[in-house]
């Protein structure tokens, strides 16, 4: 999201050889779409269909469509989609995809139209939780939970930051803004762009957060950021002695595949640990026994709190379907024994990734096959193994109409999760999330009954406006956006306040109330910071 999307990463080796005769456009279109380059495709496509306008293929629209999918640019192909969907002869699946476009819009009523025609045609079980969670969104979004929302500014950049997780003296995260002067001796940078979304490569960077407000962003170790592919994401053990990272060996041989005389391959995710030596530097990293790179990619590893279990995340055969969540025990010789898939319980027909295990050992993983709000979800359940409750989605403003993902939660009491929602600095950001002592889904009140509507004022671009409810003792954060309507509905007989956060911690706060309102009685307003009332001066000389 965002990030290389999902844990089936494909990293292409390239040898472009196009001879003496040069390749027609659309020729070069469908090979950069034949090996999943989709930025470079979706930019050929668009070549092709502003020269052919209505003679536009209908396979190129789809591919158009696809490409932008593909690397999670939303809006452009729910664009391409809706032109395709106008096409007698456009793939069924197209409207099913569109929909999921419009649901990562957060175009909640449009998105379960598209999914209600696409059911129509014999698909409704494969739309049904889409359909679920387009009419849950609308609801959670009118009662968001008690948390409070934060985007870690110092460590986000214009790109995409993630992954993010405690390390002694700060914290250790995945980027892929190239910061070039930080690398160490031995750690390496690919000169190319990964082609799925024409961006740089991830590595993983420590961020020094305790000093005076301020953050130092180094290279985390060479003994991690050796490939020239992507790095990260990693978690730890407790004592931070071993690290189990995902990344993609540059040294593997890939066969290669050669079409319209250009030849290339594909190289899937693989898990490693590295072990701190008695020198306490990390050691050289050890392969994951159950690697498979050349059937399926496996990373997104964490460990269970007493060490025994590893659960991770591949799509090895055998699984729910897609990318599921696995896991591995410990045997008494120490080695990691055969993987077993946690089960229908937490794993769906389509995406589980990004396991992460809590201090009280219940799992957080995000998903794209249970009821949610748009790409990647957040849901929590308890249990291990694979005997688990049912998982519960965490909710607005936790989870977004985007992708929502990799949330970690500390004895330390930090918790970070990563989005591409709006607002955020970067195609995905890092957030950090502060929850009541104990994570509940807040219920709806019976007295909810007041429909809300603010409008955000343009002085408060980017402010955290947080909407408090002080009879309840809770509250709700939004990103202020200008012309933002920030619609959610309150309590009867209740007293508000709109506190307004700006970047430099200078606050504003208005009060507003719905005492003496009937049920159903709208109440709207300008959410803008409190005019400041100028003293007049008397005239005269003041005798």
């Amino acid at each position: 999201m965002k990030r290389y999307p999902g844990i089936i990463l494909l990293v292409l080796c390239v040898q472009l050889a196009w001879g003496q005769e040069q390749l027609s456009l659309e020729k070069q279109a469908a090979i950069y779409y034949a090996r999943y380059d989709y930025a470079r495709a979706a930019s050929m496509y668009e070549r092709i269909a502003a020269k052919r306008k209505e003679k536009t293929s209908t396979q190129v629209l789809e591919r158009l469509a696809d490409s932008y999918r593909m690397y999670n640019q939303y809006q452009r192909s729910a664009d391409w989609y809706s032109k395709l969907l106008a096409r007698p002869d456009a793939p069924p699946d197209a409207r099913l995809y569109y929909g999921d476009m419009l649901k990562c819009l957060g175009k909640y009523a449009e998105a379960k139209a598209a999914y209600t025609q696409y059911a129509s045609s014999g698909n409704a079980d494969r739309v049904k939780n889409r359909i679920a969670g387009c009419d849950a969104a609308v609801e959670w979004m009118q009662s968001p939970t008690a948390v409070y929302i934060r985007n870690v500014e110092r460590l986000n950049t214009a790109k995409s930051d993630w992954g993010a997780t405690s390390y002694p003296g700060g914290v250790v995260f995945m980027s892929d803004t190239l910061y070039r002067h930080q690398l160490r001796k031995g750690s390496r940078f690919n000169r190319n762009k990964y082609g799925r979304n024409n961006r740089e490569y991830y590595k993983l960077y420590e961020g020094d957060t305790a000093n005076y407000g301020n953050v130092y962003i180094n290279d985390f170790s060479p003994a991690f950021n050796w490939s020239r592919y992507h790095v990260g994401p990693v978690s730890f053990d407790k004592q931070y002695q071993v690290a189990y990272v995902t990344m993609t060996n540059p040294n593997r041989h890939v066969p290669g595949v050669k079409e319209h005389r250009v030849k290339y391959g594909l190289r899937r995710l693989e898990l490693y640990a590295v072990e701190k030596d008695r020198s306490g530097k990390w050691a050289k990293p050890v392969p994951f026994a159950y690697n498979k790179p050349e059937a399926y990619s496996l990373g997104h590893a964490v460990l269970s709190n007493d060490g025994n279990t590893l659960y991770f995340a591949s799509d090895m055969p055998g699984g729910q379907g897609g990318t599921d969540i696995w896991y591995s025990e410990r045997q008494t010789d120490g080695k990691w024994g055969t993987p077993v898939n946690c089960g229908p319980a937490i794993n769906t027909p389509d995406e589980e990734e990004f396991p992460s295990i809590a201090p009280d050992g219940s799992l957080y993983f995000a998903s794209k096959g249970w009821p949610g709000m748009g790409g990647f979800d957040i849901f929590h359940a308890s249990g291990s193994k694979n005997q688990w409750s049912a998982p519960e989605n965490l909710r607005y403003p936790t989870n977004s109409p985007g992708d929502d993902f990799y949330f970690v939660t500390n004895t330390n009491g930090n918790t970070w999760f990563a989005s591409n929602r709006d607002g955020g600095k970067g195609s995905d950001d890092i957030y950090s999330i502060t929850t009541p002592e104990t994570f509940t889904i807040t219920k709806v009140p019976v007295a909810l009954v007041i429909p809300f509507i603010g409008k955000v004022c343009p002085s408060l671009d980017g402010a955290c406006i947080y909407i408090y409810n002080r009879q309840r003792g809770i509250g709700w954060c939004f990103i202020g956006t200008p012309g933002r309507e920030i619609t959610m509905t309150l309590e009867k007989e209740t007293d508000y306040v709109i506190r307004m956060t700006y970047a430099g911690e200078r606050r504003d706060s208005v009060e507003l109330n719905t005492r003496g309102m009937k049920d159903g009685e709208l109440l709207r307003k300008d959410i803008c910071p409190p005019k400041k009332v100028e003293s007049i001066k008397p005239k005269g000389n003041g005798h």
